[in-house]
């Protein structure tokens, strides 16, 4: 199972996908964040290939990462504006 989260164009030829992945037998979700490079098909119809570059973790590692992270810089933001 495949659900896309969210898509970002970086370049013409390029987008950053975000999506949570499931894979059958695991009791886990993951969460994929993967560059896709536009290529065409045998029509020669634009279509999006993964590349290489990209990492997957285990979705409740992902938002204990991105919490502790908006957290910091949230805390950050406002000792700034109080300072």
């Amino acid at each position: 199972m495949e659900q896309l989260i969210k898509e970002v164009r970086t370049k013409s030829f390029e987008t950053v996908r975000l999506r949570r992945v499931k894979y059958a037998g695991n009791d886990y979700n993951f969460i994929d964040i993967r560059f896709f490079q536009r290529g065409s098909d045998e029509s020669g119809n634009d279509l999006y290939f993964p590349t290489r570059k990209g990492v997957q973790i285990r979705e409740d590692l992902f938002f204990k990462l991105v919490d502790e992270h908006f957290m910091e810089m949230l805390d950050r933001q406002i000792k700034q504006s109080s300072a």
